[in-house]
């Protein structure tokens, strides 16, 4: 079919996509299939959003009673507080209805204490049934998993069904372009599957917008940048449903063609990546990290001085920095404590830093590893940064962790400092009380900027714009070759 030059009549595209549009309605299957996905997705919502809800709701009663319980602790020493410690719960975010991504699988508390840095715990997967987890409901997953299938469903016969009955003869001897049919009939597709999802839209902003109501805010251009993402992933569907349709010799054809793709893109890549990315790029366990900060906390780092040789080290610069070396002698013995805690402190921060960033490494290569394979499936692209703009894959857990773990040590750091400033003679007998409680900084958590999230999911980003721009160039191509009988 040859691509006629003279450009297409006025209004021919709406004719178009109002054809396309009514032949999908009135089409039985379509009505079936969009009710059986518009309720699992309006039960997503509700489920979702009803449980990102408890959560918050949750997480923000912990946090009061943790920080009431500070406060009230009673008198004691300032170095003792530090041992005795408080909570941070991670707050949950407004877009987990959405995609509640690998959260419910993380921690959602840490204890914050002089000397460790502890694991997140309290993750709600650790209550769940079996059943529970088998059955897991997201709007991200009806949106993955389900509208491609729909499109599918809706698409799949669009040349070719042409072709079968004879319409696109008749078309093409209108004068009409293939790429002003091409046009319509994408279009004519977008149109019904707006109709399915412009009110879910309608219902997550509302959701979107209570949540922010109720304290579980979410950081400015999250909500559109997943859309967009989205809107991208269902044009990349309906592009490539379009192009397999004109190159198919038949609907079944087609169609068998689509869903075999469906079930690479969305069952077999995911799967196989995760497990190659834990083949190729092993994580050391929580407990090997333990064990390897508890023996370095005792002995030092590896190919580095001992525990005593860095400790002293680290005393000599504190002592240097604050104009007292060499008048060791002369000191308050609080205030050289104090110092000698200070110093005790960074160590043990240089052998966590060390240990945790190797598990951090770690787990960013398996990470990237995995993102990789969204150059083999849209689906795993679109999976990355649905759960980043949403603040609920391991980059942002890890966030929160470095996050707490930096007021942690602000906190120990102030304690230290209070009780060589206050201690007298006689520091270890010093008892602080609640007004030094009350002057403990608040932590406050904030989500990363969106230029953060495009930085750690740059290859999801560029996956999925090259899905799209592949896909309709695919469409177009297929469209204009496209054989009429």
């Amino acid at each position: 079919m040859s691509d006629a030059r003279r450009p297409a009549p006025r209004g021919t595209h709406r004719a178009l996509i109002k054809k396309e549009l009514r032949e999908v309605v009135r089409d039985g299957r379509f009505w079936v299939i969009a009710f059986a996905v518009a309720g699992l997705l309006v039960v997503a919502l509700a489920f979702g959003f009803r449980q990102s809800h408890a959560v918050h709701t949750e997480r923000s009663h912990a946090q009061a009673g943790a920080d009431d319980h500070w406060r009230e602790q009673g008198e004691k020493n300032p170095h003792v507080a530090a041992h005795y410690g408080t909570y941070v719960f991670k707050p949950a975010s407004a877009l987990s209805f959405v995609d509640p991504g690998v959260e419910p699988y993380l921690g959602a508390s840490v204890k914050l204490e002089a000397h460790r840095r502890n694991d997140l715990e309290a993750g709600r997967a650790q209550d769940a049934t079996g059943l529970t987890r088998f059955g897991g409901l997201s709007v991200a997953a009806v949106l993955q998993l389900l509208i491609p299938l729909l499109t599918i469903g809706l698409g799949f016969g669009a040349w070719t069904a042409e072709r079968e009955r004879g319409t696109l003869r008749q078309l093409a001897s209108l004068g009409l372009a293939p790429r002003v049919l091409a046009i319509g009939k994408g279009f004519g597709i977008a149109a019904a599957l707006a109709a399915l999802l412009v009110p879910a839209i309608a219902l997550g902003a509302l959701a979107v917008a209570i949540g922010n109501e109720h304290g579980a805010a979410v950081s400015g251009g999250r909500p559109l940048a997943m859309a967009l993402a989205y809107v991208a992933y269902f044009v990349v569907f309906v592009a490539l449903t379009l192009a397999v349709s004109a190159r198919a010799s038949s609907s079944r054809g087609a169609l068998i063609t689509l869903l075999g793709f469906w079930v690479f893109a969305a069952l077999i890549v995911p799967r196989a990546a995760s497990d190659a990315a834990a083949v190729l790029a092993p994580v050391p366990s929580s407990r090997d990290i333990a064990d390897a900060v508890k023996s370095g906390v005792a002995t030092g780092l590896p190919a580095g001085p001992d525990r005593e040789a860095r400790v002293a080290t680290l005393t000599e610069e504190l002592l240097e920095t604050q104009g007292f070396k060499g008048a060791e002698m002369l000191m308050d013995a609080a205030l050289l404590s104090a110092i000698e805690l200070r110093a005790e402190a960074m160590f043990e921060n240089e052998v966590i830093d060390h240990h945790h960033e190797r598990l951090a490494d770690a787990i960013a290569r398996r990470e990237r590893l995995a993102q990789a394979a969204a150059l083999l499936s849209p689906v795993v692209a679109i999976r990355s940064l649905s759960m980043a703009f949403a603040g609920t894959d391991y980059a942002h857990h890890r966030h929160f962790a470095d996050g707490a773990e930096g007021h942690r040590r602000a906190l120990v750091e102030m304690l230290n400092k209070e009780m060589g400033d206050k201690g007298g003679s006689d520091a270890w007998s010093f008892q602080a009380g609640r007004d030094l409680w009350e002057r403990a900084p608040p932590f406050v958590h904030r989500q990363p900027s969106l230029h953060w999230v495009a930085r750690n999911n740059w290859l999801s980003l560029a996956s999925l714009l090259g899905w799209l721009g592949l896909a309709s160039l695919a469409a177009w191509l297929f469209a204009r070759r496209i054989r009429v009988v």
